[in-house]
Parts: C-alpha cells; structure tokens; sequence
C-alpha cells in the first residue's frame, strides 16, 4: 500500500490505546468509512515526539483537537457530547462550518426537533427541575487577564460589562475544573468581588448551578450549549460555533447582544437539532460513514 493510501490519526493516551483496540467508535466509523476508498488508517500516540515527526509523512492526517500541523490535515473534535463528532480544517471552532452557517428556523420539523431536544437533554442532563432562576450563571475559562483574538474583550473585562449591563441580578461565576490559575488571576476576581456585592465565585455542581439560573454569560463555554437544552438564552463574549440563537457580543456589540438574551426569542429546540442532527457526524448514526465521506470530500481528501 503507497503512502497515499494512508491516513495518519494522531490521539492522546488513553483514547490512542482504546483505538487500536477498536474501542473508540468514531475511529472505527472513520476507517469503515474510507476502506472503500483504498485506505487505511494509521494511528500514532498524539505527543510532543510524535507531533515532531508528523510533517515527515506529508500525506493526509488528523489530529485530535489539535490545529493540523501538517498542510494536508485536518482535526477531529467531540461536538460537545457523544456521539456527535466535527472534521474539520482547523482546531478553531468558531471557524468551523457550522459557524458560518445560517440557522434558518423554518426548515425545521418542529415535533421532530422536540422529540430530538427531549432525547439529548434526558441523556445528557438527566432528570431535574427547570426553573427560572434568580441569578447568571458565568461559567469562567482560563487566563482570565487576557484579551485573546477569539474574545470581544477578557474574561475580567466580561465580568465588568456583564454587571453594567446586567442591573438586578447576582452574578454566580465558576471557574474551569482544568484550567491553572495563576495569583493575578485569582487577585483580580478576588477584587471585583470586593467591589461588586453582586459578583461571587461560587464552588458548586455546574449542572445544579446550570438549571438554577436565569440565563448563561460566558466567553464561548460548553455549557452555554448545555443551557439550550434547558431552555437557557446565551450571551456570548467570545467566537464559537454555536452563537445563531445566543447574544453574541462580537457580532451584535454589548447592549444589543444582552437585550438578544430572552428565553422567549430563540427556538431552541429547532436550533440544536439543526446543530447537532444537520451540521455533525453521529458516529452512532448508521448514516456516519456517509457523514463522514462527506466531510472528506469537503476537504478535498476523498473524490
């Protein structure tokens, strides 16, 4: 078999080690999906010595999560929850497809799109009350003193404009489980805490924090999208792929991405069928190996 017939897929430990024991269900789907096409995967752990190497292969290659770091590659990311996957050319998501493109509402079944939302939400959240809450929810990120080319302004500077927008109610903040944060960081909030009655950092479950709120600010969290399914409005400080129904201040500026923010605009359900049922692969689906090609072919690596 020629080099062009291979497939170099990079993973990190342990998911590398599931792979070749054909226990990670994407790679499995990837792999039935280009076998009629005459290729073969070959996977390699996802390290500093294996990233080195890779561009000596300059053939096809994806990475996991990672911007590609071969001319001919691409980057395979979890669409947020299992089993729905993104292939894309760049590790960025608000450059991803889905970001560009235009959710219209109407091409939607709407009984089809609730029973989908009801599915994914019980899956993915389980049971529990939703109510609407008191307070924001403002799940942080990291380097919370930096203003970053994907934000409309930093982390800090958010917290700031979120409570000049946002008058009446608390704000409850977390912060990232794996992010590292260094003593300005935690200075920094420790200040606007002092300063702002209404702003805490609070210790808590994100769900519990998730399903009390009233609505979600945030730079470009996960959670903002776990909020849709709980009938949760977004605003957003950051680019991501899934900013259509949320108020996204880098596209609509400050006020009128807060005043964007209202349970009662976005149709959510319709939004996260199209999102997630029209716009990702369900590697559990059996359409995923067409899925598949087709985001292959997008990217010029299958005919």
């Amino acid at each position: 078999m020629s080099k062009a017939d291979v497939i170099h897929v990079y993973l990190p430990d342990p998911m590398q080690q599931d792979a070749a024991a054909g226990e990670v269900n994407i790679i499995n789907r990837i792999a039935a999906a280009v076998a009629p096409t005459g290729c073969r995967l070959v996977l390699h752990r996802q390290d500093a010595a294996e990233l080195d190497k890779a561009a000596a292969h300059k053939g096809r290659a994806m990475f996991h999560m990672l911007d590609p770091v071969t001319p001919n590659g691409l980057t395979l990311r979890r669409a947020y929850h299992y089993p729905f996957w993104q292939i894309e050319a760049t590790a960025a998501r608000w450059a991803f497809d889905v970001a560009r493109a235009v959710f219209n509402r109407e091409d939607i079944d709407p009984d089809k799109a609730q029973m989908f939302r009801n599915r994914l939400c019980n899956r993915v959240l389980g049971p529990g009350d939703i109510r609407q809450g008191d307070y924001v929810f403002m799940p942080l990120q990291g380097r919370l003193l930096q203003h970053r080319s994907f934000q409309s302004m930093s982390p800090v500077a958010m917290i700031e404009a979120t409570l000049s927008q946002e008058r009446h109610l608390p704000i409850q903040a977390t912060l990232h489980p794996k992010e590292n944060y260094d003593a300005a960081d935690l200075a920094a909030l420790a200040e606007l805490e002092q300063r702002h009655p209404r702003f805490r950092v609070v210790r808590g479950d994100a769900l519990a924090l998730l399903r009390g709120c009233n609505y979600v600010v945030t730079q470009n969290s996960g959670l903002a999208i776990n909020g849709f399914l709980l009938g949760k409005p977004a605003v957003l400080f950051a680019e991501v792929d899934f900013h259509h129904i949320a108020g996204s201040v880098p596209k609509l500026g400050l006020e009128a991405a807060f005043a964007a923010a209202k349970p009662d605009l976005p149709d959510f359900a319709a939004y996260l069928y199209w999102f997630f049922k029209l716009n990702t692969i369900n590697a559990g689906a059996p359409e995923a190996e067409d899925q598949i090609r087709a985001r292959l072919r997008r990217h010029g690596w299958i005919p």
